[in-house]
């Protein structure tokens, strides 16, 4: 959890950071022009997005086995603002080519998806946020399959890039359940334990669908 710990701190620095040179930087409404008040409005984070993510994993556990590889997805969401304060859920969905062998000995995961609340404090363009919820993946030991369920949590920090397009960079720790496997050594390299543990970075691209501009309050 120390790596968990050092990347929500780094997080929440480059927030401070897009915070400090962004605090003024306002979207001008469409029209360009006045309409019954002035021509800036805030950025919009509410609403329904979806987008694409690519990143890498790797076992939480340093064992018999110890699994990495790279994996890319899709995700779709939707976000309520309050002032400062947003919050959500999202979904997604990724293909996975997480995997190590060992004297014939093989630990793969070839797919896996969450369902997460979110819950952030934006800065204008920039936005922190956690994450958690509910995690499922495909784990295959030795040829054996089995789809696993259990827990996700993380964090990161998601950044308009235009009035309806952000990119983001996220941590995600899956820690998902599991029966015991041949020669008691766990999925994903944990022993003869009984969790598959995943740890996940991703960088991503999201468009929103809603109106880009929010009138000041």
């Amino acid at each position: 959890m120390k790596l968990l710990s050092g990347i929500l701190g780094l997080t929440l620095t480059s927030v401070v950071a897009l915070a400090s040179a962004n605090a003024a930087d306002m979207y001008r409404a469409p029209d360009g022009g006045y309409k019954d008040g002035p021509v800036y409005a805030e950025v919009n984070w509410s609403g329904l997005y979806a987008g694409g993510n690519a990143g890498y994993g790797w076992s939480a556990n340093t064992d018999y086995l110890d699994p990495t590889g790279a994996f890319g997805g899709a995700q779709i969401g939707y976000n309520f603002q309050r002032g400062n304060i947003v919050f959500g859920a999202e979904a997604d969905f990724e293909g996975a080519d997480i995997s190590a062998s060992n004297v014939g000995d093989k630990s793969e995961m070839n797919w896996f998806g969450t369902v997460r609340g979110r819950l952030g404090y934006t800065f204008g363009k920039a936005l922190v946020y956690a994450t958690g919820g509910f995690a499922y993946g495909n784990i295959v030991n030795d040829g054996v399959s089995e789809t696993q369920t259990g827990w996700v949590a993380g964090g990161g920090l998601e950044y308009k890039l235009a009035p309806n397009w952000s990119g983001k960079v996220e941590y995600q720790y899956l820690d998902l359940s599991a029966e015991h496997w041949w020669k008691g050594v766990g999925p994903l390299g944990l022993g003869s334990g009984t969790e598959s543990q995943v740890q996940t970075v991703r960088v991503g691209l999201n468009y929103f669908f809603n109106n880009a501009y929010a009138p000041l309050k």
